[in-house]
């Protein structure tokens, strides 16, 4: 039985069987897929178009469309020469003539016409480019040959499928040309796109598509038909060039082309494992003569500088994940490549997720911010809902899966997902390791945020988290409009109104900061008009007073709704002086009838609400279950052993721990008074899409134990106090009745006495 979703021709149709392996965390993945990926669902499109839909340019091609690709046909007309080689081991029979005119002549110069410009096929405009001819046909790389003798050119029928899905095909790795890919089709057509557009380009990928092959045979490609080019390949270290990298790959190319072609070039002058240049030596006049291109390694390693001076035609930046001072480099690089509007040469970088202690920081910035790096962008169709925001080139997992394409290259979306997210699943349900989905994940990425996904340090839900954060993205505007962005000023009778400061001050919600640190209040919630003592707690990660001349460590207060379990007020910034920061948390705190906890290692916080407000009895005690771990107590604390925390590593621990419980904890949902009794149960959603906080947000996503997160640690302190608090019994508030204290008419007109504008 087939479900009512309509599929084009090249995806397998969507059965009750198939579903039925997927249990019901991975089946609403599925649809949640298929509904959100907007890529996802025009590949899958009933009504895709195919080459002869697309309009032409000038010169009779296709315009590729690389975000909404059209399904590929006959595809075989490309790979001619490969597949003439692989019959008779030779690319021509034709007898070898260097006369211009002659057959021989005629067939190579048109051959290496095609590896320059691309090749059309005329009945529908259909085309590769230069790079991609030169790829497909002079270019053996090591492919995956699958041996199973149910696979029918390269795909399983749906009854096979439903049958070893879950199961491995035994396969071997043989060397061979390079199938058709779209995958491939798309990334060579951005690399065109870009070049002519004066851009560069970036790939997030996953892993096993061998775009090390791809950038050793852009490189040979430039080495044997540009005369005088120059390739550059940059890697952080010789290791990811030489050993099985980029180089090793344009290596093994270069000889083949040597010992089958006509192109082939002697390297009198430079033949290195690093550099080789196509020349010889002239015996008579001894000079330097040949095609004088090069093909140059670049080996990084922690110097940015090494960039500089490289004026190539093709700079290729492999293993981005892996290269730390990326971005210092790139810009540096960028230099040699480009004068002002003008742009004489190409650089792109690829990287892969999914390896321990991989940096993934500049390849992010690369992919989701391209235009302020002179890269080419894209509408973001890969990740879900954010097709208002631009992005670069993204080859995600059920692109050309192995036995999930067609012999045209086009990829079976629908097979390949499915197989993606049985195999999570195993992992999930399987595994105690928590870094396991992780990995699995940012190995083998359905989105670019889970391409990026960090395999260790964080034991945030950061998949979740950056879901989140990519649903309110593209309207974040309207997600904060309802927020209150000003400060708060005494009132004659000791309590706090909140004043609107109507634009002079701007909360922080980048992470890290940028220009602004000085931050600004921002109410998500305004206190309710009856308090329970214990409701509304307050997270002080204070500023040292040591810190604020010269540290970029800001000041963070967080107030929390124990009733609601949301974060209703945050304050994150740095101010001139401590005591500025310490008066923001003493109006917070009067503010909401909050009491604070804070860390207690930073000194100053103590001193001004003893000294200057004379009100310690607003510092929460520090919890007995911290007292009684000896090892925990706080030592050393000047004025202060019975207020606060003592953030020691362990302590800190304990508290993200305790703020992941806190964001998968079901969410309060507001009690609607027109409800009726009989009514079913809704279905509730998790306290992460109940966060306001968009640099909480952002800090936890980032998080690990090499950065400081300020908000993080200020969560650190509301979480273990709730946690004292319902250990020791206090009212912990789930309460959804209908009382007055939550009555919607009385907490409106409660709000409009606590809020007034500056005017």
């Amino acid at each position: 039985m087939q479900t009512s979703i309509e599929l084009n021709s090249v995806n397998t149709p969507i059965t009750e069987k198939l579903l039925e392996k997927l249990d019901a965390n991975s089946k609403a993945e599925f649809y949640d897929i298929l509904e959100r990926i907007e890529f996802v669902k025009r590949l899958v499109s009933s009504t895709r178009q195919r080459a002869s839909d697309r309009p032409r340019d000038s010169k009779g091609r296709i315009k590729v469309d690389i975000v909404n690709p059209h399904i590929l046909e006959n595809m075989e007309f490309f790979t001619e020469r490969a597949k003439y080689f692989q019959e008779h081991g030779v690319y021509t029979h034709l007898y070898p003539n260097k006369n211009p005119n002659s057959e021989y002549r005629k067939f190579w110069d048109e051959e290496k016409r095609r590896c320059i410009e691309g090749y059309i096929r005329e009945s529908d405009g259909e085309w590769i480019t230069g790079y991609h001819y030169f790829y497909l046909n002079y270019s053996p790389i090591e492919i995956v040959e699958e041996l199973k003798e149910e696979v029918i050119n390269g795909t399983l029928t749906t009854t096979q499928l439903e049958e070893a899905v879950e199961g491995g095909i035994r396969s071997e790795r043989v060397q061979d040309f390079p199938r058709i890919w779209d995958g491939d089709y798309l990334f060579f057509h951005y690399v065109e796109q870009g070049e002519a557009e004066g851009k560069h380009g970036s790939v997030l990928k996953c892993r096993g598509r061998g775009y090390s092959f791809k950038g050793g045979s852009m490189q040979a490609r430039n080495y044997f038909m540009i005369r005088g080019s120059k390739s550059y390949s940059f890697a952080s270290e010789q290791e990811y060039l030489t050993r099985d990298g980029i180089l090793s790959k344009s290596w093994v190319n270069l000889n083949f082309i040597d010992n089958n072609t006509p192109f082939t070039q002697p390297r009198d002058y430079k033949d290195t494992e690093m550099h080789k240049r196509a020349s010889y030596k002239d015996v008579d006049n001894k000079t330097e003569k040949g095609m004088l291109s090069e093909i140059i390694g670049v080996t990084c390693k922690n110097d940015p500088n090494k960039g500089r001076g490289k004026r190539g035609k093709l700079l290729f930046f492999d293993e981005s994940g892996k290269f730390p001072g990326l971005q210092q480099t790139w810009a540096i690089a960028r230099k040699s490549v480009e004068q002002g509007r003008y742009v004489y040469g190409y650089m792109i970088t690829a990287g892969t997720g999914g390896t321990r202690g991989a940096d993934f920081e500049a390849a992010e910035k690369f992919f989701y911010s391209p235009d302020g790096y002179n890269i080419k962008s894209l509408t973001n169709v890969f990740d879900k809902g954010a097709v208002n925001t631009r992005c670069a080139l993204f080859i995600p997992e059920y692109l050309n899966r192995e036995g999930c394409y067609d012999k045209d290259g086009n990829s079976d979306v629908i097979k390949a997902l499915f197989e993606i997210l049985i195999q999570r699943q195993k992992v999930r349900n399987n595994t105690l390791d928590g870094t396991a989905l992780v990995q699995e994940k940012a190995e083998a990425p359905i989105t670019p945020q889970e391409a990026v996904l960090r395999v260790e340090g964080s034991i945030f839900p950061v998949t979740e988290l950056k879901d989140y954060l990519a649903e309110i993205s593209p309207n974040m505007a309207r997600f904060v409009a309802p927020h209150y962005v000003g400060t708060l000023i005494p009132e004659s009778d000791g309590s706090m109104k909140f004043v609107f400061t109507n634009g002079t001050t701007t909360p922080i919600r980048e992470f890290p900061a940028t220009e602004n640190k000085v931050g600004a209040i921002e109410v998500f919630e305004v206190p309710a008009r009856v308090k329970d003592n214990y409701r509304y707690i307050i997270g002080v990660d204070p500023i040292d007073s040591d810190e604020v001349t010269y540290s970029n460590s800001l000041g963070s207060v967080i107030v929390f709704d124990r009733w609601t379990r949301r974060i209703v007020a945050e304050y994150t910034g740095r101010l001139e002086t401590t005591n500025a920061f310490f008066e923001i948390v003493y109006r917070l705190a009067i503010y909401y009838n909050a009491t604070i906890m804070y860390e207690n290692n930073k000194k100053g916080l103590y001193g001004y609400f003893q000294m200057i407000k004379k009100n310690i009895g607003i510092l929460a005690d520090t919890p007995e279950f911290i007292l009684d771990k000896q090892t925990l107590k706080p030592r050393n604390v000047v004025n202060n052993t019975t207020k606060g925390i003592n953030a020691t590593t362990a302590i800190n621990a304990y508290g993200r721990r305790l703020q992941v419980d806190w964001m998968l904890e079901n969410a309060y949902e507001e009690f609607d008074i027109n409800a009726e009794e009989t009514d079913e149960p809704k279905l509730v959603t998790n306290n992460i899409h109940k966060i306001r906080s968009i640099g909480y947000i952002k800090e936890c996503i980032a998080w690990n134990a090499d950065i400081n997160c300020d908000r993080v640690s200020a969560m650190n302190m509301v979480m273990l106090y709730d946690m004292a608090l319902t250990e020791y019994g206090t009212k912990t508030s789930k309460e959804k009745t209908n009382t007055l204290a939550n009555d919607k008419f009385f907490n409106r007109k409660y709000r409009s006495r606590h809020i007034m504008n500056d005017n």
